[in-house]
């Protein structure tokens, strides 16, 4: 049989192969990737996606994100504003209460319905007083609709004389119970207090008059006056509705 390859010639191979392994060998171990690549030349894309991970990375060291730090204190937020609104519609809702228990005291515990509105109310502002005069001094004392009352005044040696009169702007209107066919017509309403030669107070007091007039206006007053008192010469007090 034929002899491929001289014994010397298998050991020179046996060694040439031992030797490559040997390098491959001290190659591993001694050779680092820190000292092939160069610092910030490696860009992001080089590297295989899902491959970082905690052990690579040092979480303490990366910053925190502006919306994770909102999101630290956004439940705290919404609790606090939740319950300052609730906070504010409890005060709002005990107000209300405490309000509407006043008013109810007020009111004497009823409804607010069953009282009379300051719009249904006529009369006058208070006493109205009138110093009279020799050709009688006259003031309107309330309108209410088509009607008006005034007063007038009279002062003389004889004495102190007070007139109450009305009129309505339409006609055929009643004024006190008596038909007066032309608008605007002076009436007197029965409300005549006189003194001759004297200053001796006199008054009348729980007197009705009332109104009505075509278009379905109407009013209803009751009151006072008099004449030498309340320090003047005339005085009157009406209160009533329409």
């Amino acid at each position: 049989m034929r002899q491929l390859f001289k014994p010397s010639t298998i050991l020179a191979m046996i060694a040439l192969v031992i030797a490559a392994s040997g390098t491959a060998v001290a190659a591993t171990k001694l050779v680092s990737g820190d000292k092939l690549i160069k610092k910030g030349t490696l860009s992001g894309n080089r590297l295989r996606k899902h491959t970082l991970t905690g052990t690579q990375i040092n979480l303490n060291k990366l910053g925190k994100v502006p919306s994770a730090k909102k999101a630290d204190t956004a439940t705290s937020a919404t609790s606090a504003t939740t319950a300052t609104n609730a906070t504010n519609a409890t005060n709002a809702a005990n107000a209300a209460n405490a309000a509407n228990a006043a008013n109810a005291a007020e009111l004497g515990g009823q409804p607010a319905s069953s009282f009379l509105s300051s719009s249904s109310r006529i009369g006058t502002n208070g006493i109205v007083k009138e110093t009279g005069t020799a050709t009688g001094a006259t003031v309107t004392l309330f309108t209410s609709g088509p009607f008006t009352v005034s007063m007038k005044c009279t002062k003389t040696g004889a004495g102190t004389e007070l007139e109450l009169l009305g009129n309505s702007s339409e006609a055929n209107s009643f004024v006190n119970g008596t038909l007066v066919a032309a608008a605007n017509t002076p009436t007197d309403l029965g409300g005549t207090v006189d003194l001759a030669a004297t200053t001796d107070p006199t008054i009348r007091n729980d007197v009705n008059i009332d109104f009505e007039a075509p278009s379905g206006a109407q009013a209803v007053v009751i009151g006072a006056d008099g004449v030498n008192s309340l320090g003047t010469d005339c005085w009157a007090n009406w209160a009533g509705l329409h």
